[in-house]
């Protein structure tokens, strides 16, 4: 078995997160790089796939037979309305899920993560691969199981405080109804790991910026007087000359920056695509969630009286399942677009030193007009922004419902 506390690359890294995502039928494609996912045999792609659709059957089935008993059971018509909105949003979020898996996402996670390894041999540096991937797999396996244990929990919970007792069989089917939005949840976290792994690369960037900025650009002739430069016996080779020094420092610095450029395009293009293979996701997402935390506002308006201790914990639990999990979605966001319009600030404190040369400058306003250019965002299809104000959208609108429904 892997080693989840250790990893080395991108692919060893979120080898975690692919396994999760093969159990909930959300990766249909190999995680090996190159050549060798082109060997993966066709009679296990065929069985994911298949694997795939049956799940999509299962959770069709189950929306069917629980609407149902809504439908049945419900004794107001307002508690009808908004169960069957907030089951029928988490299972179709979870069946686009799964088929967007099949047939899109599959070949663009492969993009993602070869695009990420392009990155990481360009930075190629053993600090980088040390602090990058430093307890990924760890944090990976740590969150997953997290959210797994939670979502069962207060659906067991919720059983409990509905039936008034608990019984195996009420486990099981427990289990069952979390499934769906284990699927959703499994998603939207894939979508948040992505982006943090995004963040942490623009963070490394800005570091090697700093640093650069912190770099002597200069070499006075004290300092290359006083360099000791020593050759062997049998080789006679003549100390280089200050010109040729502070030109070959020159040099490699504009190269060291060049390189900076290359690698902030390709998280630009990562950026993109990530935005463009999760859009609809996102929105199918942010639909669920707002439609889960109104019928459980509506639960705590029309408190029974019996077992209302109850009632009252399952609700706060589920609400703050949801808005941590809003929440997640937005911090992730609003820290990867941080971290990215940060760097031309480092930028512009760079070319204020007095030592850049001319060409360094030359080579720094490249830099800056490439870096405002390539600004990232991430949002539902475009028709809004995932970011922290979406989440105080999304709360101000949940406490106007609660406020102003008892009223009517």
């Amino acid at each position: 078995m892997k080693c989840v506390s250790r990893a080395t690359d991108i692919y060893s890294a979120v080898w975690p997160l692919h396994f999760i995502s093969r159990i909930f039928r959300l990766a249909s494609y190999s995680l090996k790089p190159g050549a060798e996912s082109a060997k993966c045999s066709t009679f296990s792609t065929c069985l994911c796939r298949t694997c795939s659709i049956l799940c999509i059957i299962f959770v069709v089935a189950l929306e069917y037979f629980y609407m149902t008993g809504i439908i049945i059971k419900s004794s107001t018509l307002k508690h009808k309305v908004t169960s069957i909105l907030f089951f029928a949003s988490m299972c179709s979020c979870s069946i686009i899920n799964i088929f967007q898996s099949l047939i899109i996402i599959g070949v663009k996670l492969r993009e993602i993560l070869h695009k990420f390894s392009e990155i990481d041999q360009r930075f190629s540096s053993k600090v980088y691969r040390s602090l990058i991937y430093k307890n990924t797999s760890l944090f990976f396996t740590l969150q997953f199981a997290t959210v797994i244990l939670v979502v069962i929990i207060i659906n067991v919970l919720l059983i409990y405080v509905s039936k008034g007792y608990l019984t195996f069989i009420h486990i099981f089917s427990a289990f069952f109804l979390s499934v769906p939005a284990l699927v959703n949840c499994t998603a939207i976290l894939h979508f948040v790991n992505l982006v943090l792994l995004l963040r942490n690369k623009y963070k490394y960037l800005n570091s090697e910026l700093e640093s650069s900025a912190l770099s002597p650009c200069n070499i006075t002739n004290s300092e290359y007087c006083n360099t000791n430069y020593v050759t062997p016996i049998d080789t006679f080779r003549m100390k280089p000359s200050f010109n040729e020094q502070r030109g070959y420092r020159y040099y490699s610095r504009r190269q060291h920056f060049r390189n900076l450029r290359i690698i902030y395009s390709q998280l630009h293009d990562v950026a993109l695509l990530i935005n463009s293979t999760y859009g609809f996701s996102l929105l199918c997402a942010t639909v669920w969630m707002f439609c889960s935390v109104i019928p459980t506002a509506n639960n705590l308006i029309e408190m029974k009286p019996t077992n209302i201790y109850g009632h009252i914990i399952t609700t706060v639990l589920w609400s703050i399942y949801y808005f941590a999990l809003i929440g997640i979605m937005a911090l992730s966001c609003s820290l990867a677009v941080n971290e990215c319009s940060h760097s031309p600030v480092i930028v512009q404190k760079i070319m204020l030193r007095e030592d850049t040369d001319s060409e360094i400058m030359r080579e720094l306003k490249k830099i800056f007009s490439q870096f405002k250019v390539m600004t990232i965002g991430f949002s539902a299809c475009g028709m809004y922004r995932i970011d922290l104000p979406f989440l105080c959208g999304i709360i101000s609108g949940t406490f106007s419902y609660v406020i102003v429904v008892p009223q009517t």
